[in-house]
């Protein structure tokens, strides 16, 4: 019965060891993590906040021009041939850093000449909010202040809104919201056999004080609008849609000097083969780690993409240019959209002096030329 015993007692041994090793190994593994952490948090803080301070609210005011520049481009310009600058996840400010792409209110972005907004709306329990991923945040409604109050006294304007995005059943409301704020006279009707012809040949003096309300079929199954028009970054699958915004975020993850030198020109070749509706060029970073964010991002991508634009005047591509969408919109990226209209001749001949010198106001010509 000892023997039993001890023979028992020698037999656990080896067990509790075992058992131990596993705990400092899990003790090891735990700090290793924690120490990851705390290294990366000291590592990367400086570089996120040093690269983040590189992109800052824009301090330079806007003029006349810029605020109602479609006023000096020719009625008979195709709205297609039109350069246009343009906002991506436009309302996503006042956010954490991580999902925050835009430092201005969509009337100081329209005051810069923006008008073209990527806009995402998420229903939760404070109402209709702009979002980002997870993350929520200005009110819809003071979007649609800011969109009907330029609609309302910019009447040579015109507007396109992309509502690429929605959460939680949002669709009614907020379109029900749209023609409350907006006005249902104030938004183009998709009435057309075939809406990506139509569009094709549209004119600014046919859509002036317009909106083009835009959905994506593989985002939304709502459809009982008859100003719903439909855009795609497949233009061969859906064939109605009136714009082509083409975007994969394998390629848009690249480093910047990747992205401007291959990835953005492969896009406006790509939308070459549809060759009919409105084209968005997306000019931006998506973070491949979610750690750095859209700022840190950008702070990367700005002059690289500023030059490329600026470039585009005397390129064979500036015909093939639609609508440039930035992060963190400010004058110069603006105006330098804008600049190649000249280059596209759709200025009235007229305003040519004035207009080229509007936008040299606001493009360091220096920093792309030297």
């Amino acid at each position: 019965m000892g023997r039993n015993t001890v023979t028992a007692t020698h037999a656990d041994k080896p067990a509790d060891k075992s058992f131990s090793r596993v705990l400092r190994l899990v003790a090891l593994i735990l700090a290793a993590v924690v120490l990851t952490v705390v290294l990366g948090v000291v590592v990367l803080a400086p570089v996120i906040t040093c690269a983040n301070a590189q992109i800052v609210p824009d301090t330079a005011m806007p003029d006349e021009y810029m605020e109602n520049w479609m006023k000096y481009i020719s009625d008979d310009a195709l709205i297609t041939d039109i350069a246009i600058p343009g906002s991506h996840d436009s309302g996503c400010i006042d956010m954490n850093y991580l999902a925050q792409t835009q430092d201005l209110t969509f009337a100081e972005q329209l005051k810069r000449g923006v008008r073209y907004f990527d806009i995402r709306v998420n229903k939760t329990a404070d109402g209709l909010r702009i979002y980002h991923g997870p993350v929520n945040g200005v009110s819809y409604l003071s979007v649609l202040e800011d969109i009907a109050d330029f609609v309302k006294t910019h009447p040579d304007e015109f507007l396109i809104l992309d509502m690429s995005h929605f959460k939680n059943g949002s669709e009614p409301e907020v379109f029900a919201l749209l023609e409350e704020y907006v006005g249902t006279e104030h938004f183009l009707i998709n009435d057309y056999e075939n809406p990506r012809q139509a569009v094709d040949t549209m004119t600014l003096g046919e859509v002036r004080g317009k909106c083009l309300i835009l959905i994506d079929r593989d985002e939304t199954n709502f459809a009982g609008k008859n100003y719903l028009f439909e855009r795609t970054n497949d233009p061969e699958k859906y064939k109605n849609a009136v714009l082509t915004s083409l975007y994969e975020k394998k390629y848009n993850r690249r480093t910047a000097s990747y992205f401007v030198e291959n990835v953005i020109p492969f896009y406006i070749e790509s939308f070459k083969s549809t060759e009919e509706g409105l084209f968005v060029l997306q000019a931006q970073l998506t973070d491949a780690t979610l750690v750095f964010g859209p700022r840190y991002s950008e702070s990367r991508l700005v002059d690289k993409m500023n030059a490329f634009v600026y470039g585009l005047y005397a390129s064979e591509n500036v015909g093939n240019v639609n609508i440039i969408m930035r992060d963190f919109v400010d004058c110069e990226k603006s105006a330098l959209t804008l600049r190649l209209n000249l280059a596209k001749g759709t200025v009235k001949p007229e305003f040519t002096e004035e207009f080229q010198a509007m936008v040299g106001k606001y493009i360091h010509a220096e920093a792309y030329t030297a």
